[in-house]
């Protein structure tokens, strides 16, 4: 079964309530190659892996990263970011080649 590239995935808690330091955990499928392996016929895998990554919360830029190659497949980020508003966590992810994947999900604020 072949993976889709991009595709992501955002985990945060179960109930969040306003101004708690929450964990969010994030997950990208991505081959992360790094240009220094061969494949089964000597060939080199040209390198292909995400350059940047930009978090965005309730519309503002609130992190951003710069990987290299030297990142795992499929890569993990974990981060705390403190709730002080409902909106949108969007995780942007910027590849060596151009390509652009995004995903999200709502921080939503459990009833008092």
């Amino acid at each position: 079964m072949m993976k889709e590239t991009g595709k992501g995935k955002i985990v945060l808690p179960a109930r969040i309530t306003k101004g708690e330091v929450i964990r969010v955990q994030t997950i990208v499928q991505h081959p992360m190659d790094t240009g220094f392996f061969r494949n089964a016929n000597a060939d080199i895998i040209p390198a292909y892996f995400i350059q940047e990554v930009i978090v965005e919360y309730a519309g503002a830029q609130v992190a951003r990263f710069e990987w290299t190659s030297g990142i795992s497949r499929d890569p993990m980020v974990v981060f705390t970011l403190k709730a002080d508003q409902e909106g949108p966590l969007t995780m942007t992810y910027k590849d060596n080649r151009g390509a652009v994947y995004q995903t999200s999900a709502e921080i939503r604020f459990a009833p008092s």
